[in-house]
């Protein structure tokens, strides 16, 4: 009897497990934005996938080893979101150059600065809008 409890218990809890979050197999997918940073000085851009979920992620550490790199340090001129739901919104900040700049579905690109903005000391973050509702 003991057995068939435990046994019982386990395969609710996999089970539970196994419905609680969405798999591949399932057909969910994690969303995903794609933003561009330009370097208009030098003519380079790179793209880089970032996932939206809310995440504050160093914009040096995504795009330290791309094209808008100078000798690994981060350098822009502007921000575009090439790839995204409706719903997306990323944000882009940085304190010491007062950097507050967001893209979305209807403002899908922004000047950072002229010529280029360091960049080295900027996250991003990208959530879905009217997600903060739930939380």
């Amino acid at each position: 009897m003991l057995f068939s409890n435990a046994a019982a218990l386990t395969s609710a809890l996999f089970s539970t497990i196994a419905f609680a979050a969405p798999a591949a197999e399932f057909g969910w997918k994690p969303l995903t934005a794609t933003v561009q940073l330009a370097n208009d000085q030098y003519g380079a851009n790179a793209n880089v996938i970032i996932p939206v979920d809310g995440v504050k992620r160093p914009v040096q550490e995504l795009w330290g080893n791309t094209a808008v790199a100078h000798n690994g340090l981060v350098f822009a001129s502007s921000a575009q979101l090439t790839a995204f739901q409706q719903t997306t919104v990323c944000t882009i900040t940085e304190e010491k150059h007062h950097l507050d700049a967001s893209l979305d579905a209807e403002i899908t690109w922004v000047s950072l600065g002229k010529p280029i903005v360091d960049l080295c000391s900027a996250y991003i973050v990208c959530e879905c809008e009217g997600m903060e509702d739930f939380f």
